[in-house]
């Protein structure tokens, strides 16, 4: 069976992760007796209209993109998602892992990477539904993740925001600060707790610039300043420090919900999209008496929603794939 790689889903520069990442994808098919097919694997340069046209009944590319982002890389994705849903395509995408603030960090020797049908997000198909645990067991080891019941939190304790990028998919061009101050709206009536707001981490220099902006009783934490050697600031912020003693996180659909609902604090998010929808409270009317669901499957399945690098090459990923769409 022919499978389509579409390689300008990533830069055209040819390295880095997500390109290798392809890479992988090409021997785990060929580990499986598959044809894979390199699409474009050369071209470089402005984006012409078809050269996103699947033809295969499966393809594979990194990353996804959102509605307004249709004139450079993640619009490449958007458009080879919206062509091969026309035409009844399967597309495997791959991104980046989520329990980062455990250590599944793109350093990590066993990094785990999301893999799914047509998005890393809610509204794409993980083909994890009703999972066996064995894999989450085994993160738990890797990770030294602990079971932790849903907290209950003493009157004080703050409610944490988290933040993300406006050029994120996810946010599909929504402002983070004018998400919060409607946020903000909603809840400062309900609740004098302390709000406490992170931005994310790529994009702490520019929240930098508006904190002025931020409502007077609400505390911005900027996390700790590094500069690489071209003067180009990074940002870093321990995350489990920061929710150990909060009452609740909020977000839009943040990944970052991801851990803080295995960490056990009762997180409200604002959109869907959210992996954590399942397990996730969405009423911002009940910031002060949260829903604590059970989480036992949801774990079990956040498991087989990502794969190690060495998976994805010798083929453990793309079998699944196959045997799960009867290919």
């Amino acid at each position: 069976m022919d499978v389509e790689i579409f390689r300008r889903t990533v830069k055209d520069r040819r390295r880095g992760a997500s390109w290798e990442l392809l890479q992988h994808m090409a021997k785990g098919i060929r580990a499986c007796g598959d044809n894979p097919i390199m699409v474009n694997e050369h071209k470089t340069g402005d984006w012409t209209e078809n050269e996103m046209e699947p033809t295969a009944k499966i393809g594979c590319m990194f990353g996804y993109g959102g509605s307004n982002q249709m004139h450079h890389t993640k619009g490449r994705r958007r458009d080879l998602v919206e062509r091969a849903k026309k035409k009844g395509i399967y597309i495997i995408t791959f991104d980046g892992g989520i329990l980062s603030s455990f250590g599944n960090t793109i350093t990590h020797p066993k990094h785990h990477w999301r893999v799914s049908l047509y998005s890393p997000m809610n509204n794409g198909d993980f083909l994890s539904d009703n999972s066996p645990s064995d894999r989450w067991e085994m993160m738990k080891k890797l990770w030294n993740i602990k079971n932790e019941p849903w907290r209950k939190s003493n009157q004080q304790d703050p409610i944490l925001f988290v933040l993300q990028p406006k050029d994120n998919w996810s946010m599909n061009e929504l402002d983070p600060i004018e998400w919060f101050k409607g946020v903000y709206d909603k809840l400062r009536p309900a609740t004098d707790r302390p709000f406490l707001i992170r931005p994310h981490p790529n994009h702490m220099a520019h929240i930098e610039q508006r904190i002025s902006e931020f409502p007077k009783d609400c505390k911005v934490i900027i996390g700790q300043k590094f500069f690489s050697g071209d003067e180009k600031k990074y940002y870093r912020f321990n995350f489990q420090e920061a929710i150990a003693n909060c009452h609740a996180v909020v977000t839009h659909n943040s990944t970052a919900s991801i851990d803080s609902c295995v960490r056990g604090i009762p997180t409200f998010v604002t959109s869907d999209l959210a992996i954590c929808w399942d397990v996730a409270n969405k009423d911002l009317n009940k910031i002060e008496t949260p829903e604590y669901p059970d989480r036992t499957q949801w774990l079990y399945d956040l498991g087989y929603k990502q794969w190690t690098e060495q998976e994805i090459k010798d083929g453990t990923v793309f079998k699944r794939f196959k045997n799960k769409l009867g290919l």
